[in-house]
C-alpha cells in the first residue's frame, strides 16, 4: 500500500467535522439548520468514515473553515488544531465589545458627514455647469 492509500485510511471525516466543530464551541443544531436535518442525523453523520461533498462544504460555512481541513486531515492532529482554535479564539475576544460598538458608531457617523459634504459638493459643481451652459 503506497502512502496515499495510508492517508486515505487515516482520515476519518465524520471524526474530523466533529472535532472542529466542538473546538469552535459549535452545537450540532447550528450544522443541522443549515443542512436542513435533525441534530440526530448531525450526530449520526459524524460518525462516518466518508462525507458527501454538501455535508462538508456546509461544515466548512457554519464553522467558518477550508473544507480541506474536514476532507484531508488524518486523525492524529487533530488535538494540535483544536488547540489552535482555542488559541485563536481567546485572541479574538480581547477587546470590550461595547467599546467597539461605540467605534464603529463614530465612524459611522464620521462617513455619513463625508457623504453629506461630498454630496452638497457635487450639486454645487452641478450648478455650476448649468450657468455655464446657459
Amino acid at each position: 500500500m503506497n502512502n496515499t492509500e495510508n492517508n486515505k485510511k487515516d482520515v476519518h471525516q465524520g471524526k474530523n467535522a466533529k472535532r472542529l466543530r466542538e473546538a469552535k464551541g459549535v452545537k450540532q443544531d447550528a450544522i443541522a439548520m443549515e443542512l436542513g436535518i435533525s441534530q440526530q442525523a448531525v450526530s449520526q453523520l459524524e460518525r462516518r468514515q466518508e462525507l458527501d461533498d454538501a455535508t462538508i462544504a456546509a461544515y466548512a460555512k457554519v464553522l467558518e473553515i477550508d473544507e480541506v481541513f474536514i476532507r484531508n486531515m488524518p486523525d492524529d492532529s487533530l488535538p494540535e488544531v483544536a488547540a489552535n482554535f482555542f488559541d485563536q479564539s481567546s485572541q479574538i475576544l480581547n477587546f470590550n465589545p461595547l467599546d467597539k460598538l461605540m467605534e464603529l458608531y463614530s465612524e459611522k457617523d464620521q462617513l455619513y458627514e463625508r457623504i453629506v459634504k461630498l454630496e452638497k459638493e457635487k450639486s454645487a459643481l452641478l450648478r455650476q455647469s448649468r450657468k455655464d451652459q446657459k
